[in-house]
């Protein structure tokens, strides 16, 4: 009998939106691969339910009203397993993938869920997805290791409510102009800002700090986005890197222009680089990988300095975009690795990976 995999997909996120159109690609690429699917979606409002509709109907977004529950049949306690079990249509997955992305989906919190239910699961656990999802204790884990980074400082939310015209003044004297803003805990630019004036740059705090308690705060560098897709374990694989050109109409790469514009940024694969930065581009997104204790998956992206080629990790995504258009699956597809036989190894990834966390629980 072939492996199922769950994919789930929506959730309780700003990302939302963008899981339905990466499930969509992850399906199609498991069923290439040959794998049984079910598909479990995640409301808006956190209700988890068996979908049994279209591909298209979740790509565009018709899929919550028609979600399905089993009831778990038991008058006893029941576990995580049994709860994954009844929204998947009382079938036991073999391996759960989540397509998902942002808070409560990449950060830890589902990852924990997951763990509880004992079936393997695509992606980062929870120590790794915790850190790499905050922006600011991922940056303080980087600085230790000594990789490069931009400069950068923090303000919490209760700071800037008590005086934002004071943490407005401290930022401008430390960072200075132009910033950009980017809500601690969040992914696909979303609350992300640029503050041009001591004005923008206090208006911006309030407006970031209603996406999270910690606002990120950085320097501006004129610099070049190159990406890495990373996969793997103990001894990850890096694909050759891509690069995102924003035009100039466009500020940077926002959430808008990654997912709704034709227009806003072209990709290049590869990126437009030689090849000894390629190699080392490669070789510090394995570095930075294994450092974070990352596994599975994730999209690890720098930027490169337009005025001197200094190179500086930006972040790492544990949960990449997977639409049609994302670099992961494209960067791989241009490194040799068709979508079903990418789909093969983050299952196989995630089978080793939930073996390798077994432990002894008790000595007798």
């Amino acid at each position: 009998m072939a492996t199922s995999v769950l994919v789930l997909f929506g959730g309780v996120s700003t990302e939302h939106l963008i899981s339905c159109r990466s499930a969509c690609n992850i399906l199609s690429g498991l069923r290439k691969a040959g794998y049984q699917v079910i598909r479990v979606g995640i409301t808006k409002d956190g209700r988890w339910g068996l979908f049994e509709g279209t591909d298209e109907e979740i790509r565009d977004m018709k899929w919550a009203d028609r979600l399905t529950f089993s009831s778990m049949n038991t008058s006893g306690p029941v576990s995580v397993r049994d709860f994954i079990v009844a929204a998947s249509g009382g079938r036991t997955p073999d391996v759960i993938f989540p397509a998902v992305h942002g808070i409560n989906c990449e950060d830890g919190a589902l990852q924990g869920l997951l763990e509880l239910s004992g079936i393997p699961y695509v992606g980062s656990g929870v120590l790794a997805s915790s850190i790499l999802m905050d922006k600011l204790y991922s940056k303080m884990l980087f600085s230790r290791a000594r990789i490069p980074q931009c400069r950068y400082t923090s303000a919490t939310r209760l700071q800037i409510q008590k005086d934002s015209s004071a943490v407005a003044a401290a930022i401008a004297s430390d960072i200075g102009f132009p910033c950009f803003l980017k809500p601690s805990n969040g992914g696909s630019s979303v609350g992300t800002m640029r503050a041009d004036s001591p004005a923008d740059l206090e208006k911006a705090l309030v407006q970031v700090a209603a996406y999270d308690r910690t606002v990120l705060v950085e320097e501006y560098i004129p610099a070049r986005e190159i990406e890495v897709a990373v996969m793997g374990n103990e001894k990850p694989l890096a694909s050759i890197a891509g690069e995102i050109a924003t035009g100039e109409s466009v500020p940077f790469y926002d959430y808008q222009t990654k997912y709704f514009s034709s227009t806003g940024a072209d990709l290049y694969l590869p990126a437009q680089i030689d090849d000894k930065l390629m190699l080392r581009v490669r070789r510090l997104a394995v570095k930075a990988y294994k450092l974070a204790g990352a596994s599975g998956l994730s999209r690890v992206d720098f930027f490169l300095d337009k005025r001197n080629g200094n190179l500086y990790l930006n972040e790492i995504n544990t949960l990449p975009g997977f639409t049609s258009i994302s670099l992961f699956p494209k960067a791989w597809e241009v490194s040799g690795v068709p979508i079903d036989k990418l789909m093969k190894r983050l299952i196989t990834y995630a089978q080793k990976d939930a073996e390798s966390r077994k432990r002894v629980e008790s000595i007798e």
